[in-house]
């Protein structure tokens, strides 16, 4: 395919997922833009149109909402991660848990090997568990898929529960990103410097999540720092959605729908599963940790850090403490997944 050909393809797909973020965005649900965008794109890859995201520029993405990221830490961080410890700490036997309940879900229901079962189950990244379960000699196809579905859930079942549900002020939020002053040109050179340099650190140091992470964590030193007091303004976000929003529905590109049906049916069972265990913790911890509870379901929940990210911010919650979370989660995942992958048991594949 030409350079020219494929740009036109590129184009083409984010039209249509911004196409869908607008519709999301006239009837004012939640998280319109990237919901919108995932939505469209999803239909159109299930129905074989040609999609395709520009995977060189959903990194410049991430890295922008990474800085926005950093620009809403409050002066008080220290003393708010001091007050996190507990559910910090709780991280990890909930990974554990999630991990080997849902690898015995997916024993019953799937004839699954236990290298895909496993890696499948593990609440981690989608391209980290898709390679090291093909190292495995797992099924690297079924793997993606699964992730791919269980962040498309929850990235759609949250927002909506918590806007139709009570639970998060999202009149406020939407209010306040509106509301926000376009930067100044300074402004504009310290956040695109926070993410091309950050971008650059995340990747080097090899930090899970790096071209969000490193990003946000300039952008925290530079706004803490008073150097600007700016946030990326809202077209820019809302752009950034659409990139992450075609990125996750073309994920499906090549699935027959009968194929992806079947993969919803298996990956809902446990997907549910995941916030149902995530909701325990997040009852348990509410009264001890001092978090709110709506903080909690979404530091718990088994999405990615950046859709969550997003939808902590959609939802007027913590975003800072539900990114944070989402990190320790992540590399307690890569952490403790080759030693669990050793010590569960490895009954054979239901022929």
């Amino acid at each position: 395919m030409s350079g020219a050909a494929l740009a036109l393809r590129w184009a083409a797909t984010i039209a249509l997922g911004a196409c869908g973020g607008w519709v999301f965005d006239r009837f004012d649900l939640p998280l319109a833009w990237m919901l919108g965008a995932i939505t469209a794109t999803t239909a159109a890859a299930l129905l074989r149109a040609p999609v395709k995201a520009p995977q060189k520029v959903v990194p410049v993405m991430f890295s922008i909402v990474g800085v926005l990221l950093g620009s809403g830490f409050p002066a008080d961080i220290l003393d708010r991660a001091g007050r996190w410890s507990l559910s910090l700490a709780s991280l990890a036997p909930y990974v554990v848990l999630i991990t080997v309940a849902v690898a015995a879900y997916f024993r019953r229901v799937t004839r699954f090997d236990h290298p895909t079962r496993f890696f499948s189950a593990c609440p981690g990244g989608l391209n980290e568990m898709m390679l090291m379960g093909g190292a495995k000699g797992g099924d690297e196809a079924a793997i993606a898929l699964i992730h791919g579905m269980r962040i498309l859930t929850v990235v759609y079942v949250l927002p909506f529960a918590f806007q139709y549900l009570g639970g998060a002020d999202t009149a406020a939020a939407r209010a306040a990103a509106r509301n926000a002053e376009i930067p100044a040109l300074p402004d504009w050179l310290i956040m695109a410097a926070c993410a091309g340099a950050g971008a650059f650190l995340g990747k080097t140091l090899r930090i899970p999540a790096g071209v969000l992470v490193g990003p946000m964590l300039l952008s925290a030193t530079a706004h803490l720092g008073g150097l600007s007091d700016a946030r990326p303004p809202d077209s820019l976000v809302h752009a950034a959605q659409v990139v992450i929003g075609s990125g996750i529905g073309c994920r499906f590109v090549g699935n027959a729908p009968r194929v992806f049906g079947r993969a919803v049916v298996v990956s809902l069972g446990s997907t549910l599963l995941m916030l149902a265990i995530g909701g325990a913790f997040a009852l348990v911890l509410g009264p001890a940790s001092g978090a709110g509870f709506a903080a909690l379901i979404l530091a718990y929940s088994p999405g990615g850090i950046t859709e969550m990210s997003l939808v902590a911010l959609a939802l007027g919650i913590d975003p800072l403490f539900v990114s944070t979370h989402h990190l320790g989660r992540i590399i307690l995942v890569l952490s403790l997944s080759p030693l669990l992958f050793r010590l569960l048991p490895h009954p054979r594949a239901a022929e």
